[in-house]
């Protein structure tokens, strides 16, 4: 008697465990279902960004990419010419180019006389001076943009942009390229100024911060 018992409520037992688990089988896919559904409605909420969202470069990471690229032009003119890094100091090319955008001079150098844009720029020009020539023409551009963005140096430059401020920039540098290039053939014998791959250096890395540079509809340089 008690072992039928046992077997009736082992047999109840076993059928209240399958209805159970078998509720439960058929009820995963629907979660499931409604698992992804939510999901996949998220995303497409998230997807849909505002339009005002999309960011757009600041004149302070376009002057960053500017001071990149002349970074660079520096590290490669100094590689190419060591003897006008050695005008400088006794140190690698690399290191140059570190201490010239990390150090803290406020781009004013000793060896350039402490001059900055257009006067550093015309150093290059000028047959009685003899120092890096590779320094005058990097802190000359870079100077030049700082105070064509409106700016002392990299980390003041403002939120706006003057736009009759950048078309006097792009128009002075496009200036500045034509005279470069005119050095191939000058009267100042500086392997850096007047060699085809140095200049090449020099113009298309012109030619990228100019790509940059906002231009005034309808206007031209004088």
């Amino acid at each position: 008697m008690c072992f039928w018992r046992l077997m009736s409520v082992f047999v109840v037992s076993v059928g209240i465990f399958s209805t159970v688990f078998a509720a439960s089988v058929t009820q995963k896919p629907d979660q499931a279902s409604a698992s992804h559904t939510a999901k996949k409605n998220h995303f497409k909420k998230t997807d849909r960004l505002p339009a005002q969202a999309i960011k757009v470069d600041s004149p302070k990471q376009v002057m960053s990419a500017h001071s990149e690229d002349l970074r660079a032009l520096m590290l490669a003119l100094y590689e190419s010419h060591p003897e006008e890094l050695s005008k400088s100091a006794q140190v690698g090319p690399r290191e140059m180019t570190e201490w010239v955008f990390d150090g803290k001079f406020g781009w004013r150098f000793d060896g350039l006389q402490r001059l900055q844009d257009q006067q550093a720029l015309d150093l290059l020009f000028d047959e009685q001076f003899q120092g890096d020539h590779v320094l005058a023409l990097v802190v000359g551009l870079e100077t030049s943009l700082f105070h064509g963005y409106g700016a002392e140096n990299e980390f003041a430059i403002p939120a706006e942009q003057d736009m009759s401020r950048m078309q006097t920039l792009a128009c002075s540098l496009r200036e500045f390229q034509k005279r470069y290039h005119g050095l191939i053939s000058g009267p100042k014998a500086v392997p850096m100024l007047q060699e085809a791959a140095s200049q090449q250096l020099v113009s298309s890395t012109l030619d990228s911060i100019l790509q940059r540079i906002p231009s005034v509809s309808g206007q031209s340089c004088p």
